[in-house]
């Protein structure tokens, strides 16, 4: 693993531990590419926030405005053991707002389960062929009247809008308005024979064993084909350039002078947008645009500052942003059993973090 936490805008912690590649012994090194999994999803976020501020798409617009077939959708009903017996049609139209807080019903829950071997994207797959499967799709509860994780469907069908308003394939945007100004050189869909020669081995642990996966080196993300955008996976990146991304957030969108997000748009992406009421949130952890935040009245066995905001990939990567604290914070791992934001080695590391305070308080 390598970690790096950045207080008031210098590097504080720098950590480099273990084997990049177990089988060939090779060491880890601070340039290692990584598999982002969800921590693609931040990144997806800022870029239909920019998109947002430039007035060529609305959080609260129904995106059928861009993607007619999703005008009229089925929600589904399923039974206790997860088959789906019968539909019937939502009641209101998927926003971009309900796609950044996990609360339109697509590609959530027991529907996705049961639909995904048909819609997922395959070799020669783009954002616009997958957003057509996807409108096909049941959803899992009435849009805008519940929360549920959408691992990639909801984040694909945003890049997509992200690339229609644009004008511009997605990688090509995102590389000219976050990657380049954010001095981000590694972070990639499609990485270069020599970044790969960097990467971290994806390997799988079970009781204390380390078992290689067969998972090539050009391939972000199990389940998609090599070199697919994926709004919510994808990504290969570094600890340096995920923490300039991390850092630009804490700076109020701004990175050594350079405006990506407004100030107030960062805020907006900060504040818990979804009712207490709805299923899966707790006190710990509220949904801002595409980042969990971590509301005023924390629960006590979590240990991040209330305003605390960030995310996580399932591979075991993990970052948040502290402006409470002036902290930004980033530990990149990568396992195919490493788990997301709950997982042991994430809690751990916010636990140390934030116990370094109470040492030098």
């Amino acid at each position: 693993m390598v970690a790096g936490v950045w207080v008031n805008g210098r590097q504080a912690v720098d950590v480099c531990l273990g084997s990049r590649d177990p089988e060939k012994g090779i060491a880890m090194t601070r340039d290692t590419l990584f598999r982002l999994a969800s921590m693609t999803k931040p990144v997806t976020g800022a870029a239909t926030m920019l998109q947002v501020e430039r007035g060529k798409l609305q959080l609260d617009a129904p995106i059928c405005k861009w993607l007619p077939a999703y005008e009229k959708m089925e929600v589904a009903f399923t039974t206790p053991d997860g088959k789906i017996y019968a539909s019937r049609p939502a009641e209101s139209r998927i926003t971009l707002r309900m796609l950044l807080t996990h609360s339109s019903g697509i590609g959530s829950g027991v529907s996705v389960e049961t639909q995904w071997e048909d819609i997922c994207p395959r070799e020669g797959d783009t954002l616009k062929s997958v957003c057509v499967k996807y409108a096909r799709s049941l959803l899992d509860f009435q849009p805008g009247q519940s929360q549920s994780y959408s691992a990639s469907v909801g984040w694909d069908i945003l890049a997509h809008l992200v690339e229609l308003s644009a004008d511009m394939p997605y990688k090509e945007f995102i590389q000219k308005e976050l990657f380049d100004p954010l001095d981000m050189p590694d972070t990639t869909y499609d990485p270069t024979p020599a970044q790969q020669g960097r990467e971290m081995a994806f390997v799988d642990a079970r009781n204390g064993i380390l078992y290689p996966e067969k998972l090539s080196a050009d391939n972000g993300c199990i389940g998609f084909p090599a070199g697919f955008p994926g709004g919510g996976a994808g990504l290969f990146s570094t600890l340096e350039d995920y923490s300039h991304f991390a850092l630009m957030y804490l700076n109020g969108g701004s990175y050594h002078g350079r405006r990506i997000l407004k100030p107030e748009t960062v805020n907006q992406m900060a504040t818990p947008q979804l009712p207490e009421h709805f299923a899966g949130l707790d006190r710990y952890n509220c949904w801002g645009l595409s980042m969990r935040v971590c509301p005023e009245q924390k629960a006590p066995e979590q240990p991040r500052s209330p305003g605390s905001y960030g995310w996580s990939g399932a591979f075991g990567t993990h970052f948040w942003v502290d402006p409470l604290k002036n902290t930004v914070a980033v530990y990149m791992s990568n396992l195919r059993s490493g788990g997301g934001s709950l997982a042991p080695t994430a809690l751990e590391f916010e636990r140390d973090v934030m116990a370094g305070y109470g040492e030098c308080e």
